[in-house]
């Protein structure tokens, strides 16, 4: 099957026309994506827009004039792509497959895209890409790594709230006193500690995630941890009354353990990625 000159000829206008712009705003719009391939002869980076085939951690997508396109051609000679699609960009593995039956790829896939190429295709091809795991955020770590240590960093003050005969309640309620005045009804306290405890956790936890130095994640978090107490209790606390009036020693070990264990989560979060 060959397309006819006016056909071919249409076809070069719209992807001089369009395809520049779909190489800039392919990979976040839904349905689209954009493929990197290294030029086989210069070695540059080649971008062509194409289909959102991201499927779990595969890629796939089936290209319209088969070998013949200089993307499938790229790839042929240097297999490691990128693709950015849903606003990311992965890095993977690309291989051909001739094998695989492109219409059938292509009604799997489904959308408006796989459309586009039957229509237009010459030589349809089916290509994969095994992507590499996607990179983790460093933000989420952060604020998961600081959520985690906000419910275990107040351990500290627990026991020692018990073992003085003390309300455990004491530092909700307190912590409440961020976001409401001491005088609010004691169960607006209690209800709106738990959600400035763990914003506050989160936020500092997203900071240490990016500022503590690598290989010196504990020491560096149970120091930041004592950082933190200054600021909180020091400053910040010294205008709120709840948590002016709670014991500060057991405070500042529940800061201290709050940086012991987010630079614990953090450091494994960098072995692992």
């Amino acid at each position: 099957m060959t397309a006819s000159p006016a056909g071919a000829g249409m076809r070069g206008v719209l992807g001089r026309l369009v395809n520049p712009v779909m190489v800039r705003v392919g990979g976040y719009l839904p349905g689209w994506a954009v493929l990197e391939t290294r030029g086989r002869r210069t070695g540059l980076p080649r971008r062509v827009p194409v289909g959102d085939g991201l499927r779990a951690n595969t890629f796939w997508l089936v290209a319209e004039h088969g070998r013949l396109a200089d993307y499938v051609r790229n790839l042929e000679a240097e297999p490691r792509v990128r693709v950015r699609v849903r606003g990311m960009w992965r890095t993977g593995l690309a291989r051909i497959l001739p094998e695989d039956d492109p219409s059938a790829r292509l009604r799997w896939l489904g959308g408006l895209n796989p459309g586009v190429v039957r229509a237009a295709g010459t030589d349809l091809l089916t290509v994969r890409v095994d992507l590499d795991p996607a990179p983790r955020s460093v933000t989420r770590q952060g604020a998961l790594a600081g959520i985690a240590a906000g419910m275990l960093g107040g351990i500290p003050s627990t026991l020692h709230a018990a073992a003085t005969g003390r309300s455990p309640l004491g530092g909700v309620r307190a912590a409440g006193n961020l976001l409401a005045p001491a005088h609010a009804p004691r169960w607006l306290l209690l209800a709106l500690g738990p959600v400035a405890h763990v914003a506050v956790s989160a936020g500092w936890g997203v900071i240490l995630a990016h500022a503590l130095p690598r290989g010196r994640e504990v020491t560096g978090g149970v120091a930041a941890g004592l950082g933190i107490a200054a600021l909180d209790l020091g400053i910040v606390g010294r205008r709120l009354p709840l948590i002016r009036a709670l014991p500060q020693a057991p405070q500042v070990a529940d800061h201290a353990a709050y940086g012991l264990v987010a630079g614990l989560i953090i450091r494994r979060y960098r072995r692992d990625a």
